[in-house]
């Protein structure tokens, strides 16, 4: 018991379970409140005191966790007050997830080396580090089990035991899924914290308790937030656009209005130098948002001396492989000026 009054009870004297149960998948959870709240109501009462008594005491659970120990008590917590992941391991969104990575500085956990992804093919990773400049490959099946541990459990332990070779570059990946944080225990852990900005409020959970239930949505439709926008992007549709109203897509050529096509970067923003980032005309392109901008990013499409070709890796007759080859083969224009971009996307993106 944990109320103010039975706080002044001796500890014995507080217990409303004289010895420990064993929780498991079977354990039914109805009956185990039931049998807490009826021992409760019986602490600290008065005596003769008439009728069944409070059975809605404040109660201090004291919890022992198989392969845990006292000092792991902040992973546990964050663990099990996590709201339902949507970590999504499969092979596709982790090869889209690595590619959105690409020349970006990843930090390692232990010793805040930096690793750099160099490219994303089907089955590894090429990965640069101060040792190896060209790179060294990891399988993406690594990383995917990584993943798959740390969404079904919402924690995992940052050594090579449990992250398998390349430990360092896997953990520092798995440090860039949103709400992953560092916990501090022994040895330490990677976890999911409900919100990356740690501004999970009493309002936003509301919001997502009220969105998983049934009918009409009844959260807080509006919040406020903070994003980050590469000022180079309204100069690239100035510059691809001319002031034209509609243009027509680089990869399909199908023409659309301004507002429905994208200044997608050909190589990857953050893996450009300053003189690249600034090449407006040839290191972007018009990609529609009806698939063709998403399909180059992905790796799906490619571009190889001016013709638009699609990758093998997916059914012949799934929504994506019907578009795939509808595209392969099309004319881009204006391929010279940005042939070095497109080679860079085919030997580092493409999913050959």
């Amino acid at each position: 018991m944990d109320s103010a009054v039975a706080r002044r009870l001796p500890k014995q004297a507080r217990r409303i379970l004289d010895a420990p149960v064993g929780l498991d998948d079977a354990t039914d959870v109805h009956q185990m409140r039931m049998r807490l709240s009826v021992a409760a109501s019986g602490v600290g009462r008065e005596p003769g005191a008439a009728g069944e008594g409070n059975r809605t005491k404040r109660i201090r659970l004291i919890v022992t966790v198989p392969g845990h120990e006292p000092y792991d008590s902040r992973a546990l917590q964050v663990v099990l007050a996590r709201p339902p992941m949507t970590l999504d391991p499969s092979p596709a969104a982790i090869g889209g997830f690595l590619r959105d990575l690409i020349g970006l500085e990843l930090l390692t956990i232990s010793d805040r080396r930096i690793n750099v992804i160099l490219a994303v093919r089907a089955n590894d990773v090429l990965v640069a580090t101060d040792e190896y400049l060209s790179g060294q490959t990891v399988p993406v099946a690594s990383v995917a089990t990584a993943m798959e541990t740390l969404r079904r459990d919402g924690a995992i332990d940052a050594t090579p035991a449990t992250l398998g070779n390349r430990s360092s570059f896997i953990g520092a990946v798995l440090l860039q899924l949103p709400g992953a944080r560092v916990v501090d225990t022994k040895p330490p852990q990677i976890v999911i914290v409900p919100d990356a900005s740690q501004e999970f409020d009493l309002e936003e959970q509301e919001s997502v308790r009220a969105a998983s239930i049934p009918g009409p949505f009844q959260g807080a439709l509006n919040r406020l937030t903070t994003v980050r926008q590469r000022r180079e992007q309204s100069a690239l549709r100035m510059a691809l656009l001319h002031g034209r109203d509609e243009a027509a897509c680089a990869l399909c050529g199908e023409l659309f209005p301004s507002r429905f096509l994208w200044a997608s970067h050909i190589k990857k923003r953050a893996a450009t130098n300053e003189d690249e980032a600034r090449d407006l005309p040839g290191i972007a392109m018009l990609a529609c948002i009806f698939g063709c901008d998403a399909l180059f990013e992905d790796g799906y499409i490619s571009v190889d001396g001016g013709r638009v070709i699609g990758t093998s890796t997916v059914g012949r007759m799934s929504a994506i492989g019907r578009r795939v080859r509808e595209l392969h083969g099309r004319i881009v224009p204006n391929y010279s000026q940005s042939a070095a971009y497109f080679q860079w996307h085919l030997q580092n993106v493409f999913l050959a």
